[in-house]
């Protein structure tokens, strides 16, 4: 069994047809043996002759025959027979060897899709997955496995260039605190005549590097194992006091830009992680102030049903393009493109609320117009 699973496909195929083949031929040909003996040894060893009258006439004599006439018809006839047996074996012996050179003949045109799309998974390379399978016309099989296969590619090509932005977003996020870190060393290694004031500042720089690596380093760490955090999901978290510990943590902080807030949901309560939820709701209504126009509005609302709760945070602010929304949620992903620093952030927010919301069984989409706003609607099971 082990030798026959060695085999490739073709052969497989022809070996078990053929076996199919000769027991139905060995059948046939056994049949016809038999059937033959029966019908022919009652002739041979019978004491009568069955003879026309004559030529001219449709008249049958019945006469009996000698023993000489006996021995010499049962001769003749197990000749015959030997004949007849001999040939239904040859005929037995080609057929079979004949059909099974078709079967092999036939099954490796009918598998040739399967080689072709065999060697052309062969020949894709990881380092390049935007490679795809020739898709036949056909409706069989082969191309539903063909363009099963090409999703999976397109899914596996998606994946790897997000993780290849993540990589160089992580590198370069890393590595400018770093650089600043070593830079201001370099100078106070070069200046021989550095003053206090000086130290301090780069104590000063230097702190505010290392505080930017601990919250990268932190934020990753949530993204990257949440179920240690969230190993209990049946704290009790009430919407309205959560939403209202935020705002009052927030509000002060962007007070100059003259932005109004409204909470509009009731004493709704559920289960889940009070920290973690607290941090999601947190990077959102944050994300809301950043990214509002002076004088702009937050409005937050939620609503309970028997299966779930829904929870809408709303703003008035700059908005996403359409083209940027599939990507909001990556890691490290911005919009602007940039890596300034007008507005502070690592572009790790969004993947932290992504995270910590799948986490809790919930689902969490967008829908944004340009200049004119952005809605976060969120869905939490009961």
């Amino acid at each position: 069994m082990k030798l026959f699973m060695k085999l490739t496909l073709q052969w497989r195929i022809t070996i078990l047809v053929a076996i199919v083949l000769i027991i139905c031929s060995a059948a046939l040909t056994a049949f016809s043996i038999l059937n033959a003996q029966r019908t022919l040894m009652p002739l041979i060893n019978g004491p009568i002759s069955i003879t026309k009258a004559d030529d001219n006439s449709d008249d049958i004599v019945i006469r009996g025959i000698d023993d000489n006439e006996i021995e010499n018809e049962s001769t003749r006839f197990g000749t015959a027979k030997r004949d007849f047996d001999l040939k239904s074996i040859m005929v037995f012996l080609a057929l079979t060897t004949v059909g099974t050179g078709l079967v092999y003949f036939v099954s490796g045109k009918a598998l040739r899709p399967v080689k072709n799309l065999s060697k052309q998974v062969s020949e894709i390379d990881e380092r390049d997955l935007s490679q795809r399978l020739t898709e036949s016309l056909s409706h069989d099989e082969v191309s539903s496995l063909t363009k099963s296969f090409n999703q999976a590619l397109e899914r596996l090509e998606e994946a790897f260039n997000r993780q290849k932005r993540f990589s160089a977003s992580a590198a370069h996020e890393l590595k400018t605190p770093l650089a600043t870190m070593k830079a201001g060393i370099q100078v106070l290694k070069i200046d021989k005549s550095t003053t206090l004031e000086e130290y301090k500042e780069n104590a000063h720089m230097m702190e505010a590097s290392v505080d930017r690596l601990t919250q990268v380093v932190n934020d990753l760490l949530i993204m990257a194992s949440p179920n240690e955090e969230t190993d209990e999901l049946k704290e009790e978290v009430y919407l309205d006091v959560m939403f209202e510990t935020i705002f009052d943590e927030l509000s002060p902080v962007y007070e100059y830009r003259g932005i109004t807030y409204n909470i509009e949901c009731d004493a709704i309560s559920f289960h889940g992680n009070a920290a973690l939820l607290y941090r999601n709701f947190f990077n959102l209504i944050d994300n809301s102030y950043k990214y509002n126009r002076e004088k702009g509005s937050i409005t937050v609302r939620g609503s309970k049903t028997n299966k779930c709760v829904s929870i809408d945070v709303e703003d008035t602010g700059i908005g996403i393009p359409a083209e940027h929304i599939p990507f909001i949620f990556d890691a490290f992903y911005r919009v602007d493109g940039s890596r300034s620093r007008k507005i502070a952030g690592s572009g790790l927010g969004l993947s932290i609320v992504k995270s910590i919301i799948e986490r809790h069984g919930g689902t969490i989409s967008v829908s944004s117009e340009n200049v004119k706003g952005t809605k976060i609607s969120i869905q939490l099971p009961q």
